[in-house]
């Protein structure tokens, strides 16, 4: 008797039909078969090649783009990408929305990230790179406000990006973008004194890189991230009391002030 299959009924259980499909593009990746910018298989090619049906391929695919894994183009298909950096971000902002971590608690860690790459950059002859950071520092000294805002996270993205360390790069290209309104309006309300303090700090970072001063360098991170005044958020007025009550249990151990 012949049957018939109904390929829109899930044939594996949505957590392994999710195992599949990326062991598969890891393979198809591995041999060289697809490469980032790339379109992926169809979901009918995926479903012959797998055994799996339409809804566990979907629910495969969609979960593999919320991490930013792939990306669906309307029209297009499904494409292999890196966009991990903006899945972690939106993971770092739902732990900031439910308190599992603070503003404090993630400047922290980007304090330490920059050590890191400092220290690794210490350690290992980065010559060229050092010119480009001490470009942007040249820059920075001399540009307007716009560009002194741009030219901030150039100087911080191209200090981790020295470390050539991948994860460090793509934590902070995450950290970075969760940061950017807030240091954007910083730098707009700071005072020529304060200003002249944090173009001072990374003055003092860039010459401990070059002088290969550890210890120098390591405090110019350290009075860097701790001359911040504090936070400011950007947001709407329709529930802006709802998002004040939610901060106030959000931020009670932060030592800075936070303006919404």
């Amino acid at each position: 008797m012949n049957k018939t299959i109904d390929h829109n009924t899930s044939s594996a259980p949505p957590g392994k039909a999710y195992t599949l499909v990326i062991e598969h593009i890891k393979e198809l990746f591995r041999k060289g078969d697809i490469h980032f910018g790339e379109k992926l298989p169809s979901e009918r090619a995926l479903m012959s090649a797998l055994g799996l049906g339409r809804n566990s391929v979907r629910e495969a695919l969609r979960s593999l783009e919320n991490m930013g894994i792939i990306e669906s183009r309307h029209g297009q298909g499904n494409f292999l990408v890196n966009n991990m950096d903006k899945s972690l971000g939106g993971m770092l902002s739902l732990l900031l929305f439910v308190n599992e971590c603070s503003y404090e608690e993630i400047s922290q860690f980007r304090k330490s990230l920059e050590i890191g790459a400092c220290l690794f950059i210490l350690n290992h002859d980065q010559e060229t790179g050092l010119h480009s950071l001490g470009t942007i520092l040249s820059r920075l000294k001399t540009g307007s406000l716009e560009e002194r805002i741009r030219l901030d996270k150039d100087f911080h993205d191209t200090l981790i990006s020295l470390s050539g360390n991948r994860l460090m790069i793509l934590i902070n290209e995450a950290l970075s973008e969760l940061f950017a309104d807030n240091i954007r309006e910083i730098l707009f309300r700071i005072s020529p004194a304060e200003w002249d303090l944090l173009l001072t700090c990374h003055t003092r970072i860039y010459e401990a890189l070059s002088e290969r001063m550890e210890a120098d360098c390591i405090a110019a991170v350290m009075e860097h991230y701790d001359s911040y005044d504090g936070f400011v958020i950007l947001h709407g007025t329709d529930t802006m009391a709802y998002t004040a009550a939610a901060l106030s249990y959000l931020i009670q151990d932060s030592r800075k002030p936070i303006v919404l």
